[in-house]
């Protein structure tokens, strides 16, 4: 087990990290001045207290990731329980936490904060994503982009997501879709939108298998919002929802293009949800 302390330099950290390993951070602030980057085989554990201030440009977590990265093929089995991440400190558009191109991961506990302008948690090209009893609030937008939500679904596209060195022809671009996610007990207050995404596959393809359960979600337009998701469950959870189609996609090779017959959704479950469902298909 390495323990991390506040003392350490983030690149200090992120060179631990790179081993893989059971890590935990000992109670404290923690300024980071580049991302945290986190690899395969990785067990993270915060104490209490631990809070992560963002003293750059750039996202403040993310899985490693190459422009060489495809399918579900990247960084795998991690895990990270608690930590609360105030993204504020600098007035920079960049998601907070990123999941990219992996497989097995599980989020618990994670609060993020004052995110402006992007996604507080971007799980994107993912396969088997637990998001536990997170805490999401105070997301701000940027100009008009006020369909930005706290926790996005995406797919593997060069206006989607960027990556380090990256072409919009890279293989990491690919249209990998995300499948098997749960998000639950998640708390969202005072966001755009909470969980779900504004963009869809030109592709023809589909986010399979998304769990929404037991979720608290207030926020300033959709609380969920679905588009281009398949055999997918939304679970005694509050919101206004919205089922609908999309008139504007993303190509795999990460350019937009107005569609003539937008995809909708297939098989989507809703029970127990105590406000508003909006169909549109």
């Amino acid at each position: 087990m390495t323990i991390i302390t506040p003392n350490l330099t983030t690149k200090q950290i992120n060179k631990a990290l790179e081993k893989g390993g059971e890590f935990v951070f000992e109670s404290g602030e923690y300024t980071l001045t580049e991302c945290l980057v986190l690899h395969s085989n990785t067990d993270v554990v915060c104490g209490e207290g631990v809070s992560f201030i963002r003293a750059h440009k750039g996202r403040m977590l993310q899985l490693h990731v190459t422009p060489d990265t495809k399918g579900y093929s990247g960084t795998h089995d991690v895990a990270w329980k608690n930590g609360k991440f105030f993204a504020g400190t600098r007035n920079e558009n960049a998601n907070v936490i990123s999941l990219f191109h992996g497989k097995n991961i599980d989020f618990r506990s994670v609060a993020v904060v004052n995110c402006r302008g992007m996604h507080s948690i971007e799980v994107n090209a993912c396969k088997s994503v637990v998001l536990f009893n997170c805490i999401i609030r105070d997301q701000t937008s940027k100009g008009k982009d006020t369909f930005r939500e706290a926790i996005q679904i995406d797919f593997a596209n060069y206006d989607g997501l960027k990556v380090k060195g990256a072409k919009p022809d890279s293989p990491c671009y690919d249209g990998t879709h995300c499948k098997d996610i749960q998000i639950s007990k998640c708390y969202i207050r005072n966001c755009p939108n909470g969980i779900g995404t504004h963009t869809v596959s030109y592709n023809g393809k589909y986010h399979e298998d998304v769990r929404i359960i037991n979720c608290d979600i207030d926020t300033l337009d959709n609380d969920i919002q679905l588009y281009g998701f398949k055999d997918c469950k939304i679970l005694s959870s509050s919101g206004n929802i919205l089922i609908g189609k999309k008139k504007i996609a993303h190509l795999i090779s990460g350019g937009k293009v107005d569609l003539l017959e937008p995809k909708g959704n297939k098989n989507i479950s809703i029970a127990n949800v105590d406000k508003n469902t909006i169909i549109m298909e």
